[in-house]
């Protein structure tokens, strides 16, 4: 897709993910009680008196009274910035601040694209490291505490345009600087300077605030947001690197979490394995990191996310999960680790606000995501199995509620519950909650595998619309492996193009991926799409789901066009289709045994059927809504399955107390 285009597509995104209709703005008075501690108020008036400040007269006096053109303002304020930070900007070794005129450079992006930011604070210091540019400067994303954007007053743009415009720059800050909680950027006119600030709860401004008027806030402003204390920009301390000095890269890292006691531990992060880092702004800003046990040195993925204040715990879901073949496993939890409310004013009641809360949790670390399989056979046990392990935690009351290619792992064994794995669990839900704590709702999930019914749920006719259930889910798995069927030729090998219909399901809009799975789900089933690579067992298979899919679709349809509301929509489901789950989940698996079994006899039969050698460096099918999850967060196995140490260790001391009588 050409740049400008995929540009374009991205602040699409960004409208719809920040809500640009209904934007908060703070109270007037909010941006001068900022950073106070940054710079004394006395000692900013004497410098303001004298000729070095370059204040005179009640203005700035580099900054042109009447420009006509705002490129006439990138070098006056970057020299202003510039002067205000040696002057009041703190100290530390190692770690540096300096403004660039960046309006011609160009900053790449996580998918190789580039935008240029008019201002940016160049930085180095414990989370930033030099880019991998051919420029002089080696800028990038990655190390720049800040970006401005510049405009003139008379043509300056609408605030919701300003908020999609530093959006597309601080969504790549949030993506190339992982431990970032929140992100804060600064528009510039010849007279004004506004505050819009970026967190996982969405994004808020100050009203424009007049930089001569009130040069005391402005100069705070520009200190706070190019400030050497990296908890003041909005960066977690508790993930810190070492810098090599020649390279300016990151040498080394560690995170600080705690043990299943509750005690610190101090994990040494794998500088082998980027962490993988959820592609948005807004929302549950999931990052994992691989790490080694300080103690152990055995190998385990740490998960950053964010939860609304209203949902429960992912704990209370991995709890349950404890000793359940193909589901993740917990070692230890850290809940409320930050909150996105303690980043906004007090007085923020905006009704598109919703706290959300940081949690922390270290499991055991599988395999290969899903699309790194070798063989038909192995793809189809890993969704056997990760199928099986969804039935389970539904026997245990958990509705997993996001299933994606990226939360599929491979497991690190052919033997049966062992093949897959399944992850990511903060979106589930317990299934005796009241239906409202469980409703059917696109903003959950991942766009390209929601099902029909949750797409339709937010504009159903009769409101509430049922809640998510099993089936749901079931149809997600289906939609992960027409991605994988679709997406390759044969193992490691993607096809030339691939089906339109495959990019609509993942349209911003759930209207749209609504209609293209409609279109797809109630028509035949495709075969002629399917790779000769994939064979008769696997078109069967396709074909079978297909129609399973279908059936279901059908039931639901017909059950919310009958129904005269909500009560009588959810008695009738619950009667016709929740009361028939295991039936569902033993007609699905056994439509992929029988795949299965045919596949390993022709697979055993038949060795032409050659794989690539080296399948781990594939990038994620992923057309372009959701980012790739690097293929490092995994580490590979041996083939005969051992327990991770410290999973032994728990279920040893758990014999232990069960053998003395006491409880967990």
């Amino acid at each position: 897709m050409p740049a400008h285009e995929k540009i374009a597509e991205l602040r699409e995104q960004l409208k719809l993910e920040l809500c640009t209709e209904d934007i908060y703005e703070t109270e007037e008075t909010w941006a001068s009680t900022l950073y106070h501690n940054l710079a004394d108020e006395a000692e900013v008036t004497n410098w303001l008196k004298t000729t070095k400040s370059g204040y005179r007269n009640g203005r700035w006096s580099v900054i042109p009274r009447n420009p006509t053109k705002k490129s006439t303002l990138y070098k006056p304020f970057v020299t202003l910035v510039n002067r205000i930070i040696a002057k009041f900007g703190m100290t530390k070794i190692g770690v540096t601040r300096q403004a660039r005129d960046t309006h011609l450079t160009k900053l790449t992006h996580d998918d190789h694209h580039k935008t240029k930011p008019d201002i940016s604070i160049l930085a180095t210091g414990p989370s930033f490291e030099r880019a991998e540019t051919s420029g002089k400067e080696s800028m990038g994303y990655q190390n720049i505490t800040s970006v401005f954007d510049v405009e003139l007053d008379q043509t300056k743009t609408q605030p919701f345009e300003q908020v999609v415009q530093l959006g597309t720059y601080c969504r790549q800050i949030f993506m190339q600087q992982p431990n970032r909680s929140f992100v804060r950027s600064l528009i510039v006119t010849e007279r004004n300077v506004r505050l819009v600030h970026y967190d996982r709860s969405g994004t808020y401004i100050t009203p424009l605030h007049d930089i001569h008027d009130d040069p005391l806030t402005f100069i705070r402003l520009v200190l706070g947001l190019s400030s050497t204390d990296e908890s003041v920009l909005g960066l977690d301390t508790s993930v810190q690197w070492t810098i090599d000095p020649v390279t300016g890269k990151k040498a080394s890292g560690a995170i600080k979490s705690v043990d299943r006691e509750g005690n610190p531990v101090e994990y040494g992060l794998n500088m082998d394995v980027k962490p993988f880092i959820r592609a948005s702004i807004s929302g549950r800003g999931t990052t994992c990191w691989s790490a080694l046990h300080p103690v152990t040195k055995e190998r385990v993925l740490i998960k950053d996310a964010w939860r609304t204040w209203s949902k429960r715990s992912e704990i209370d879901h991995l709890r349950p999960a404890r000793g359940v073949n193909g589901v993740v496993q917990m070692l230890a939890f850290e809940d409320h680790c930050a909150e996105s409310k303690d980043y906004r004013p007090d007085s923020c009641t905006h009704q598109r606000f919703h706290n959300r809360i940081k949690s922390r949790v270290v499991m055991e670390q599988y395999g290969l995501p899903i699309w790194h399989f070798q063989t038909r056979a192995q793809l189809v046990g890993a969704l056997k199995d990760v199928i099986q392990a969804h039935k389970s935690l539904f026997d245990k009351l958990v509705l997993h509620r996001d299933i994606s290619i990226q939360n599929i792992l491979l497991g690190p064994s052919s033997e049966p519950g062992l093949r897959g794995f399944i992850i990511d669990l903060d979106m589930a839900v317990s299934i005796d909650d009241p239906a409202s704590r469980i409703s059917a709702d696109p903003r959950t999930g991942t766009r390209q595998y929601q099902s029909i019914s949750v797409l339709l749920s937010s504009k159903a006719r009769i409101q509430p619309s049922p809640p998510h259930d099993h089936l749901d889910d079931i149809e997600s798995f289906y939609y992960v492996l027409c991605h994988l069927v679709f997406w390759f030729k044969r193992p490691g090998l993607p096809v030339d193009h691939v089906p339109d219909f495959l990019k609509k399901w993942e349209s911003a809009k759930e209207d749209d991926a609504c209609s293209w799975k409609r279109a797809f789900i109630c028509d035949v089933f495709p075969k002629s799409l399917v790779g000769d690579y994939w064979g008769k067992p696997v078109v069967q298979l396709m074909r079978d789901f297909h129609d399973f899919i279908q059936k279901v679709h059908r039931t639901k349809s017909s059950i919310l066009e009958d129904a005269r509301d909500s009560a009588e929509q959810l008695a009738v489901i619950k009667e016709t289709l929740w009361a028939h789950a295991a039936e569902h989940y033993a007609e699905v698996d056994g439509i992929l045994q029988v795949a299965l079994d045919a596949l390993e006899l022709e697979e055993y039969a038949n060795s032409t059927l050659k794989i690539p050698e080296d399948t781990a460096s594939l990038a994620s099918p992923s057309i372009g809504v959701k980012r790739d999850l690097e293929e490092g967060l995994i580490e590979e196995f041996p083939k005969k399955w051992r327990r991770n140490r410290l999973t032994r260790q728990f279920e040893a001391e758990k014999a232990t107390l069960a053998g003395s009588g006491s409880e967990e």
